[in-house]
């Protein structure tokens, strides 16, 4: 397994290989982690995994600071998955150390997460153009738990013509639904017994939706108010097209109920999609 610590090394390192799987990760891999590397693993024998725990992305500099840093453990993961390239970056050699130049998105990377967290998405963006004007791959794999961060790379993708295949992956959960996560290792352990209560309310949202008993405004408010009574603090519950991301139009059926909530000072996101049979 060949550890890439600059982007020079880097370039060199992968000229001249074709049918490049990438799949990029902020490390402290976990189940949600190495099921991408499978699905990756299926396509391609060179597959690159990246791991850089982006700054552009925080909207917190202690939530920086708190992120979990696991690399070495991560590279034992990934030598049992008998991956062939990693690439482990510096800040200091992907960020430019006067001004680097940011992506900016569509109006909708501001709504939702966006809205709460500004600049989260450009800051992602950024940098996932950067590893893939580095890495040149020919197909990339992304976790459906952060379903707007995969809407809008599909739309970076399209828009700025990379030929570049993007792959979302199922979210995998735990034995009581709660979506992988590197965050849940910061959940105290009461809060990790509650935090599954998010999923619980998606599914809840999802089946009024589909029984049409309730407005969608009326079973968003519902949802809310469970889960503030319970002790979080949500950010947002909000039934969505899967298709734009903006609110259902009426005769909509390609459904996705997003939400992000904080539980002591842990923010999990999730989601859940499903078709409304006419």
């Amino acid at each position: 397994m060949d550890v890439i610590h600059t982007q020079n090394q880097l370039i060199q390192t992968l000229k001249g290989l074709t049918h490049i799987a990438f799949v990029p990760t902020m490390g402290n891999l976990h189940e949600g982690h190495i099921k991408l590397i499978q699905e990756a693993s299926k396509v391609s024998r060179n597959i690159v995994v990246s791991i850089f725990i982006n700054p552009l992305q925080f909207n917190s500099k202690e939530d920086f600071k708190n992120y979990p840093r696991t690399l070495k453990e991560d590279l034992s993961i990934l030598k049992e998955l008998d991956i062939s390239f990693v690439f482990a970056p510096s800040e200091e050699d992907i960020l430019d150390s006067l001004k680097t130049i940011e992506i900016k998105l569509p109006g909708i990377a501001n709504d939702l997460c966006g809205k709460f967290r500004p600049g989260h998405f450009n800051g992602v963006a950024t940098i996932v153009c950067k590893l893939f004007n580095l890495i040149h791959p020919d197909i990339a794999f992304f976790g459906k738990k952060d379903f707007q961060q995969l809407f809008l790379i599909k739309a970076l993708v399209k828009q700025l013509n990379y030929p570049i295949e993007i792959v979302g992956i199922d979210t995998v959960r735990d034995h009581d639904g709660l979506a992988k996560s590197s965050r849940n290792n910061l959940l105290s352990l009461e809060d990790r017994k509650k935090a599954p209560q998010l999923f619980e309310q998606l599914n809840a949202m999802k089946e009024k939706v589909i029984q049409k008993t309730s407005s969608f405004k009326e079973i968003e408010a519902h949802a809310l108010s469970v889960l503030n009574t319970s002790g979080w603090s949500v950010d947002y519950l909000s039934i969505r097209s899967a298709q734009s991301l903006e609110n259902p139009v009426h005769d909509e059926n390609q459904m996705v109920i997003l939400g992000a909530a904080t539980l002591g000072s842990v923010r999990l996101i999730d989601n859940i999609e499903f078709c409304i049979q006419d």
